[in-house]
């Protein structure tokens, strides 16, 4: 009997302990630094409910499995065409770099850039994926 209490009163001892205590979390310095770059990136993102991802067309002017050559080549596309700087993409499917041009919602808006980059690149054809749509984008020349 006397061991079914003492074993008793240590159980009791032993649980009622170890729900105390204190906890002590370590982090690296720059964690803070990186989820404050992630909440204002969200917050610049948030602030621009008009800018959608949508499934349409791109320009491929370049594919190949190294890294180097297609950020070279997205170099050479900005360096020929700077008027289409914020619209080239280094686009990575394993293995491959694709380097991709524009954002078009139909495949015949499209053509007139296949077009122009023909004349300076070589395989240069249309492909699907997913693009930035903006949705009332001021027109262009509208006087």
């Amino acid at each position: 009997m006397k061991k079914v209490i003492l074993l008793m009163s240590l159980c009791t001892s032993f649980f009622s302990t170890v729900g105390q205590g204190k906890v002590e979390i370590f982090a690296d310095s720059q964690l803070n630094e990186i989820v404050k770059i992630r909440y204002e990136r969200k917050k610049v993102a948030d602030a621009k409910p008009d800018t959608l991802q949508v499934q349409g067309y791109r320009v491929q002017v370049y594919f190949s499995n190294d890294r180097k050559k297609a950020y070279a080549m997205k170099d050479k596309v900005i360096k020929l065409h700077p008027e289409y700087s914020n619209e080239a993409y280094v686009v990575y499917q394993s293995p491959n770099y694709k380097v991709r041009v524009g954002n078009y919602i139909k495949e015949s808006e499209a053509k007139p850039l296949e077009r122009l980059l023909a004349k300076s690149f070589e395989n240069v054809f249309i492909v699907r994926d997913k693009v930035r749509y903006i949705k009332n984008k001021p027109k262009e020349n509208e006087d």
